[in-house]
């Protein structure tokens, strides 16, 4: 038996959570200020959606990869090697070969009309408005953190049959560099936080965002590879998560402190004929990989405190969540197209979006998934109907 034979309820909710954020992150996507979405862009935006989608996007994906490398490790210290591969292969290679293809069939036309919308000003279908190989076959649309966790993991195979082959000396070595102090304070803390800042700075954002091609991103998959890394390490300093449960109000604060700092930076950098861009550009990079480093404790921290029994309808959250990041590109862009000639606040469409969405990603769970042969593919199992008897 491993380190804790319990289940980590927190930390479980916590993954769930960063999934299901897509959808409002999505949903916000629509109504930016900030014109970097192709698929749809609706005429009413608002600010609000901006700041929303740059906290949101500061912590979510770095929090999931994080806890995909944390039950990973605690996966092959439970089941073995074998059987953990066996696992992730069922609940995530399946699955991304399976829905990919019908997401790119559903999205591909919602892209069309969409594109169509924001050309013409109404709703029609004209295929030739796609350009690019981005637009039709080249994408993984919102799946492309399950490709990157699937490099992630085959990576780790080869990094753990390699390290099997090393001397018994160099391993506890290697591991007492790790295990010496506490994980936020770690050898391990410090090289995340760095190396984000470092590949953050390749970026003028200062921070490395997601690529939808097919074609592997080095910079994408060494930027979430190391919060992968810290996830396995935390979780080899389990110990360490009632220190993160009692300190994760001071790591928030400094985290947003952090993320504030790396903001202003942005702001004042300018374009790299201004003077200082270097400057406040280096103090963006580092503030941003220190700020995430910062966050993903404490949102471990705060789930870890906060969520430590077993809630049925947290669970039945939580047992969804899986579904929802697949199908919640569906609605949320179906349903803006409909309100694309409503003359109402970028506020309130959001609102209408998200609910309509989150509504039919439950009800489609319910019915179709939960006790099906699809909820079984997602979750290892089949479920009662009704949460309280999951």
């Amino acid at each position: 038996m491993g380190r804790t034979a319990e289940r980590l309820h927190g930390l479980d909710f916590l993954r769930a959570l960063m999934m299901s954020l897509g959808l409002i992150l999505h949903a916000a996507q629509i109504y930016l200020t900030m014109p970097i979405v192709d698929y749809y862009w609706d005429d009413a935006r608002s600010p609000m959606m901006d700041a929303l989608l740059i906290f949101i996007n500061t912590f979510r994906m770095p929090v999931f990869f994080l806890l995909s490398g944390f039950f990973a490790a605690l996966l092959i210290e439970r089941r073995g090697l074998a059987a953990t591969f066996k696992n992730r292969y069922q609940r995530i290679a399946v699955p991304f070969l399976v829905f990919l293809p019908l997401l790119a069939l559903a999205m591909t036309p919602l892209r069309v009309v969409g594109r169509h919308v924001m050309e013409k000003g109404h709703l029609g279908f004209d295929w030739s408005l796609l350009q690019s190989s981005h637009e039709t076959w080249n994408n993984t649309h919102n799946l492309w953190f399950l490709y990157y966790l699937i490099l992630h993991l085959a990576t780790l195979w080869l990094l753990y049959t390699a390290w099997q082959r090393v001397s018994r000396y160099r391993r506890l070595r290697i591991a007492n560099l790790f295990r010496s102090r506490s994980v936020y304070s770690s050898a391990a803390f410090l090289i995340v936080c760095f190396g984000l800042g470092i590949l953050g700075s390749t970026e003028q954002a200062g921070r490395v965002s997601a690529n939808l091609s097919l074609m592997p991103d080095l910079r994408v998959y060494l930027y979430f590879g190391l919060c992968f890394f810290l996830g396995w390490v935390l979780y080899d300093r389990i110990q360490d998560l009632k220190e993160l449960a009692r300190r994760w109000k001071r790591d928030m604060v400094i985290a947003t402190i952090l993320l504030a700092i790396a903001l202003a930076s942005f702001a004042m950098q300018g374009d790299a004929v201004n003077p200082s861009y270097m400057t406040m550009h280096i103090a963006l990079s580092l503030a941003s990989g220190f700020s995430i480093g910062f966050y993903m404790l404490s949102f471990v921290g705060l789930f870890s405190a906060k969520f430590q029994s077993l809630n049925p309808w947290v669970r039945y959250f939580s047992d969804s969540s899986y579904w929802i990041y697949l199908f919640h590109s569906i609605p949320v862009v179906g349903i803006a197209l409909l309100l694309h000639d409503w003359l109402i606040p970028a506020e309130i469409k959001f609102m209408i979006v998200c609910l309509g969405a989150t509504i039919s990603c439950l009800v489609s769970y319910q019915l179709f998934v939960r006790n099906g042969a699809i909820g079984q593919l997602l979750n290892g199992q089949k479920y009662s109907s009704v949460p309280w008897r999951s």
